[in-house]
């Protein structure tokens, strides 16, 4: 299962901090050391939100210890059995709980540019030597790496195809957010994060849940962000409103 809390940005430390507080005081002193307030909040909910999904699909009322892997992933020493995943950024934080490896990213849509200007088939490099871009784009030739906006040199060629495929400079941005959505869920489910050939993967984001490599991909485009769940089968979404959160870990119905 796959929990959303939408609305974040809306959420002072005020609103999110003595909850955690009262709840869990080891992770409300961690979180209390970050310096960015935004991440504080954020970071707050992501343990909220986990709390409220582990009582839910598991009748946990309390919290497990949490520890880190080798590289990084979170998970119950004491409760192996069940597994997790979590992401925030500005506007969503998302909780990912299954029996299996799984992995979840949530990211705003927002302009990766300034200024922002659509990407021409100049800018994409070809299948094999110097080949005519897909009619789709144009039909000018492509050019060397070196001529690639770094941003989008860390997709694979294809991916780079497809992004510039959007007509517009904001519809390439959102494709580009939902295939780095897809990148990061797929290295959290492995346990590595970023550190895999990310640039040699190939994603391409579908409404209809997927399988590759695998695993089972499940996407959606929300209006402020992208999210991607890759587990062993396909992710039901349930939407969690912020009063909904506050309320049930502080024990109300």
């Amino acid at each position: 299962m796959l929990w959303l809390l939408e609305g974040v940005e809306r959420l002072e430390e005020s609103d999110v901090l003595p909850v955690l507080a009262r709840i869990s005081p080891e992770h409300a002193e961690r979180i209390s050391a970050l310096r960015v307030p935004a991440a504080r909040v954020q970071s707050a909910l992501a343990v909220l939100l986990l709390r409220l999904a582990l009582r839910q699909a598991h009748g946990l009322s309390d919290l497990p210890v949490i520890r880190r892997g080798e590289r990084g992933k979170p998970y119950f020493p004491d409760c192996p059995e069940i597994r997790f995943n979590l992401s925030h950024c500005k506007t969503a934080v998302a909780c990912a709980v299954d029996a299996s490896a799984l992995g979840v990213d949530v990211q705003d849509f927002r302009p990766l540019r300034r200024p922002a200007c659509p990407i021409a088939a100049s800018q994409c490099l070809p299948l094999e030597g110097k080949v005519s871009a897909p009619d789709a784009l144009t039909d000018e030739v492509v050019p060397q790496e070196s001529k690639i906006p770094p941003i989008y040199r860390v997709l694979s060629e294809p991916e780079r195809i497809w992004v510039a495929a959007g007509e517009t400079a904001s519809e390439q941005d959102r494709r580009f957010v939902r295939v780095w959505t897809c990148k990061e869920a797929w290295g959290k489910a492995l346990g590595v994060g970023l550190d895999y050939g990310f640039r040699d993967t190939v994603f391409l984001p579908s409404a209809e849940p997927w399988t590759q490599d695998g695993f089972t991909f499940t996407h959606w485009d929300r209006p402020a962000s992208a999210l991607t769940v890759c587990a062993a089968h396909t992710m039901e979404l349930r939407t969690v409103l912020v009063n909904q959160l506050l309320t049930q870990t502080n024990g109300g119905d």
